[in-house]
């Protein structure tokens, strides 16, 4: 079953990311999200409707930050969930990801 992954726009190239980020749900939203990197050339990717992340989902964000610099788009993560900062540390990308302050 595939968990349902959702990209709100909120505007002035923020968006709002619900649902979870896992094995099951990735590539849909990969595929979803493809048209943001496209069209805009800076997006701040909410996280906070993130409900829970696995180290696919860790991937997907990484995936995210390679497309966003070969798109010459600056991309920023808000409200990164515990669980993804948890697995980045552990993993030794946190220095990768680029956090909204």
């Amino acid at each position: 079953m595939t968990s349902k992954v959702t990209f709100e726009d909120i505007g002035a190239g923020r968006v709002r990311i619900e649902g979870r980020l896992e094995f099951d749900s990735v590539m849909e939203a990969l595929g979803t999200s493809q048209h943001l990197f496209a069209e805009l050339h800076a997006i701040q990717l909410d996280l906070s409707g993130v409900k829970a992340i696995d180290s696919a989902g860790l991937a997907l964000l990484i995936e995210w930050i390679s497309r966003a610099q070969r798109g010459k788009c600056h991309l920023t993560f808000r409200n990164l969930p515990a669980q993804a900062m948890a697995m980045a540390r552990i993993s030794d990308v946190e220095k990768m990801l680029p956090l909204a302050s």
